[in-house]
């Protein structure tokens, strides 16, 4: 009998890329379905990003009902802090985009642009070499930006140009068509619980973190991942966690994977040391 493989089964070969353009077209379109969630359905933009334009970081900002920019989805903790640093210091290619409602790029952040030097200098010290703004618009509507993060300095060639358009596009035309078949609700009520429960996520991602002794990237995924295996409202469990009615199941999945503290509580599971 041949013994089994240490490295386990091998994983099905990735579907080409024209299938994986297709399949994240119909994901974006559908925003018709009665369960729609905002938060996920942005976080699978920049997932798609991420795959399909080979970026090192995308995030997503929405404007609020009085047009400021909100960050929204991030496809990464390093992209996060960097998105919030650019509002806060109201300086960046992204938000020229949104203002100008034309694609912003800065393709080699090692020269200085005197329109946005704190952000060139943050970005810079978080490994990015390069950024790519696209203006979430419909004619003269633009109600966010989609935002390009690379470690390499240059332009994004044609085909990504065209490609990062259309999913800006897609997912613009999306959330306003959810917007108008929601009569009883507005986008701006659902931007308006979308950040709120941002909030909420942030704080289910921190207690997660802190309680399996993981990275705040990865105790996000296993909040999204247990979600849809659990067929729940991203927001609704990380409100419950948060409130201590429920938590992640104690799986070899859900085990810490960075070393364990010095201290821990005396019912908190700890690792076996080899």
């Amino acid at each position: 009998m041949t013994p089994p493989d240490p490295a386990g089964p091998a994983r099905p070969p990735e579907p080409p890329r024209e299938q994986r353009i297709a399949e994240a077209f119909v994901a974006l379109a559908d925003s018709l379905a009665d369960d729609f969630d905002l938060p996920d359905f942005l976080h699978q933009l920049t997932t798609h990003c991420l795959d399909l334009l080979h970026t090192d970081g995308a995030g997503v900002m929405l404007a609020d009902p009085d047009g400021r920019l909100r960050l929204l989805a991030s496809s990464s903790e390093r992209v996060r802090l960097l998105e919030l640093f650019e509002i806060d210091a109201t300086d960046g290619p992204c938000l020229t985009a949104y203002h100008s409602g034309h694609t912003t790029e800065h393709r080699d952040l090692s020269m200085p642009d005197p329109r946005w030097t704190r952000f060139t200098t943050r970005a810079r010290h978080d490994g990015y070499r390069s950024v790519h703004a696209i203006p979430m618009r419909l004619r003269g509507e633009v109600i966010g930006v989609l935002n390009l993060f690379h470690t390499a300095t240059g332009p994004l060639d044609a085909t990504s140009q065209s490609l990062g358009r259309a999913l800006a596009d897609i997912a613009t035309l999306a959330l306003l068509q959810r917007r108008t078949i929601n009569q009883h609700r507005s986008l701006a009520e659902q931007l308006r619980t979308a950040f709120t429960t941002r909030l909420d996520i942030e704080q289910a991602k921190g207690l997660l973190a802190e309680r399996l002794n993981i990275e705040p990237d990865e105790a996000f995924e296993r909040l999204r991942q247990h979600a849809r295996a659990t067929n729940t409202k991203l927001a609704h469990l990380a409100r419950d966690i948060t409130a201590g009615r429920t938590t992640l199941p104690e799986t070899a999945k859900n085990r810490p994977t960075r070393p364990a503290p010095q201290t821990r509580h005396p019912t908190e599971p700890t690792e076996r040391q080899p």
